[in-house]
Formats: structure tokens, sequence, C-alpha cells
């Protein structure tokens, strides 16, 4: 779409529409970093050519559809496939093979905005043969989201950097085995998803959905101020079990307190954490 005129938001705006949202839809926003979601919110505005503040604030009151946007417009997408192809190599080599004796290997990803990080790990346990012992659990915010990662849909410019990505980690390798063509995109083969549920789920509010050997949690954090990053490894801590592990992507860092003395830094180039066991 054509853009407007940009808006440019000040925090008391910010903290106008976090009250409205959480007095509308008992939904916190307040902990997240303000000057990433005030970008990411012009940029909303924008796109959608909202022409004032109170205009937004309105609609968001008003249109749950259009409040659902707004919250997946401020995810975090993965947008390529196998992104950072040495993680995905550590993770099978080092970590999955771990289980190749168990009978399941439970896996939660947690705060997810698209498919592309869901997809990739379905593919690299296609290659250990462990489509058929793992449980996934993919969690977002947005119902938005979770119809995206549903549809499994990549248009070909997303697929050229997704192949070369795969090449990377697995020359000569043909990432096209794994999806069907449609019309004018690909849609990755739906069958993967026998194993996976996909829920609606406030990582800060709600429960936890189980415990697991796996949480995928990568660069996530990089969004949250002090105080929503620890309140987010407290539910991570919980839901792991001990001698699982968790990989929260390398520009993070830990500074749970706790965590210096259950966890291990498994991968230091990859930060890749393990649950002590006690």
């Amino acid at each position: 779409m054509a853009g407007t005129k940009r808006i440019i938001l000040g925090i008391t705006d910010l903290k106008n529409l976090f009250q409205s949202i959480k007095i509308k839809y008992e939904l916190d926003l307040s902990n997240y970093a303000l000057s990433s979601f005030k970008r990411r919110l012009e940029e909303f505005m924008q796109y959608y050519h909202m022409h004032n503040f109170d205009e937004l604030v309105h609609k968001v009151e008003i249109d749950h559809e259009f409040f659902q946007l707004l919250i997946s417009w401020q995810g975090v997408e993965s947008t390529e496939m196998f992104r950072d192809p040495e993680f995905w190599y550590e993770l099978k080599n080092l970590v999955l093979n771990r289980y190749k004796n168990a009978a399941e290997i439970s896996v939660w990803i947690p705060d997810s905005v698209s498919g592309e990080e869901l997809y990739t790990f379905l593919i690299v346990c296609k290659h250990l043969e462990y489509l058929e012992k793992i449980r996934v659990i993919i969690t977002c915010l947005s119902a938005t989201n979770i119809e995206k990662i549903q549809k499994g849909n990549q248009d070909f410019k997303k697929m050229e950097i997704n192949h070369g990505n795969y090449e990377r980690f697995e020359a000569g390798q043909d990432l096209s085995e794994f999806f069907i063509s449609k019309a004018n995109l690909m849609q990755f083969d739906l069958s993967m998803f026998r194993s996976i549920e996909i829920k609606q789920h406030n990582l800060f509010s709600d429960k936890i959905p189980g415990v697991f050997d796996l949480i995928l949690f990568r660069n996530k954090m990089l969004y949250y101020n002090p105080q929503l990053k620890i309140d987010a490894l407290k539910k991570i801590d919980s839901a792991l079990k001990p001698g699982g592990f968790i990989a929260i992507g390398i520009k993070e860092t830990l500074e749970y307190p706790a965590w210096e003395e259950d966890y291990t830094l498994f991968s230091e180039s990859e930060k890749i954490y393990k649950k002590i066991l006690k």
C-alpha cells in the first residue's frame, strides 16, 4: 500500500494505547521495549493509512480483528527458514542426536510470529527420522499469526533465500521436496504437522502448556525490558525439564540470577543452554 505521511508518536501516546488495550483485552504491553514498539507502531499506522493516534485507539477498541493485526505486526518475525544455518547444524548434531533412543521428544516454540522456525525444525527432525516421536507445541500471542503458520505458505522470493540457507546447512539437498507448488507460492508439506499443536497463548499471563525437553526461544528477548526478560525466563525455566535444552539466540545473554547455578552453557557460539540435573 502507498504510505501516508509518517506519524511520530510520543511516549504518552504509547502509554495511553497500552492502557486502552489492558482495559479492553486484559493484555499488558507496558514492559515491552518502548523504542522498538514505537517504531513498529508508526510503521503499522502508515501501512494502514491511520491519520492520527486517536483514530488508531478507537479502531483497536472496537475492532478485535484489527487489534490482532496490530499485535501480529509487533511480533519478531523469523522471515527465513534455516536462518543461521550453523545453529541448526549444532542443534541437530549436538542436541537432538542425544535423543535418538528416546521414545518421545517434547518441544515448545513460544511467542511465535511466523512459521519458518517450525518448518525448519520439522525438516531437521525429518533428517533424523524423528517425526514419529516429536511432540511440538507452538504458541502465538496473535490469532492472525496462528492462521499464517497453519497455511504454511512461502512466496518464491522467500524460497530463494530459504534454499540458500538450506544449502549451507545440508549441501546438495533440495528444499523443494518439502513443499507443494501452488499458483504463485509454495506451501509447506502440512502432512508433517501431525504431531504439532498451535495455540494462542500469552507467555506472561497464561499457564505454561507443559514441560519440555527443548525450548526454542531465539531472539525474542531483544524486545523486552529487563523486568519482562526476567518474567519470561522464569516461565521458560518452569517449563524446561532437568537435563533439557533452551536456545535463546546469539545476541542474547542470561541475566536471571538463578540460571547461573541451574544452567550450563552447552554451546557458546549458538547460545544453547542445558538445565542441570539435580
